[in-house]
């Protein structure tokens, strides 16, 4: 599959399916952003909506904007155009009943459950007004994306965030410890939807894409690919985790052809060691979490995860966290993901030492 701005996306396909078995072609992925060295090719539009409501859901609006990204971007190392729609990180709630609240960066959802027993009785409704707008903004973006880039799945937060979603978390927290038993139904409940949800999206994207999918992580498989996440498992014990919401996150691994964790804050470190136990999860994506950085701080953490056979995606303060944290690992299965904005002479130096610094530590 070939993208109007991005020649070599063939290759950085390659290096992606290469990271998924942890192995090495040349160097290690690397994502970041670049300056363009040129006049913008295309105004960002802008436009007046009468509330936040009304903008989240202008799905031409998004894509018509997406549109300029694409044209005035530069895609350098694995960088690549894409585009997720997004209608916030509950959406899943609103098929099962939830109304959505409008923030300016960000939803949430209504919670409209008093226990877990009542989700028990839920089941999911596909033609609920918000997921039809996704599905149209998904539908959209497949077509005037085609040749120009990348339409991944959207934020799905599934098993016991979607739990969350439709409870209050507190209130879960609370029954965890008073009925553990209904929550851990609860959560296989809802996790036997989990593929119709992944499906209604992923068969409306794969056919045009090759087959290709990503979501809110910019990974790439040539198949079924998601970075799962499960952001409540920082508020459970390590007993609680294994018994109430692993078993539904290895249900949703299988799904899958390929597989990441997002694991999210300190307190979800406590999980580590259960979820690298799982050989149905070929990745760790690390979230440290605001004042808990940088990345060369958690070296210990990464070495872990590749002692376990997992590829990575390291989230780097910048070049030189990412060139201390490089000399405590081993090049094949990491990707390497640099906040910030670079010049292009410096996103091509930063590669060239990559390749040599993998060159002369690879196995």
């Amino acid at each position: 599959m070939e993208l109007q701005s991005k020649p070599d996306f063939p290759k950085t396909l390659e290096r992606f399916e290469a990271w998924w078995r942890c192995e090495l072609i040349d160097r290690p992925l690397v994502s970041m952003a670049v300056h363009a060295d040129r006049p913008a090719v295309r105004p960002v539009p802008t436009k007046e909506h009468a509330s936040l409501r009304d903008r989240w859901l202008d799905i031409e609006y998004h894509i018509d904007r997406v549109e300029a990204w694409v044209e005035n971007g530069v895609y350098l190392g694995e960088s690549f155009p894409m585009y997720m729609p997004n209608l916030g990180p509950e959406i899943v709630a609103t098929l099962f009943g939830s109304d959505l609240a409008f923030s300016e960066d960000s939803t949430w959802s209504t919670p409209i459950a008093g226990n877990c027993a009542e989700i028990l009785e839920m089941r999911p409704d596909f033609e609920t007004e918000y997921w039809r707008i996704l599905r149209a903004a998904t539908e959209m973006s497949v077509e005037r994306g085609r040749g120009r880039w990348i339409t991944g799945i959207t934020d799905l937060h599934t098993n016991a965030d979607l739990l969350a979603a439709l409870r209050e978390p507190q209130d879960l927290c609370l029954e965890c410890l008073t009925d553990p038993e209904t929550v851990a139904a609860a959560d296989r409940h809802v996790t036997q939807f989990f593929r119709a949800i992944y499906d209604d999206l992923h068969d409306r994207i794969a056919p045009a894409q090759a087959g290709i999918s990503t979501s809110w992580t910019p990974a790439l498989h040539q198949g079924r690919m998601y970075n799962l996440q499960s952001d409540f498992i920082c508020m459970m014990s390590p007993e609680q985790f294994q018994e109430i919401v692993l078993p539904d996150l290895v249900a949703e691994m299988k799904l899958l052809d390929r597989s990441i964790f997002h694991l999210d804050g300190p307190a979800a470190t406590r999980h580590l060691d259960a979820l690298l136990a799982c050989p149905e999860l070929d990745g760790l994506q690390w979230v440290c979490g605001a004042g808990n950085g940088p990345a060369s701080r958690w070296a210990e953490l990464y070495q872990r995860v590749q002692a376990a056979g997992k590829c990575i995606q390291v989230l780097y303060t910048d070049m030189n966290d990412a060139k201390e944290l490089a000399r405590q690992l081993r090049p094949e299965g990491v990707w390497f993901c640099l906040e910030g904005v670079y010049s292009r002479a410096e996103a091509e130096a930063f590669l060239e030492w990559l390749e040599r610094w993998a060159a002369g530590k690879r196995v």
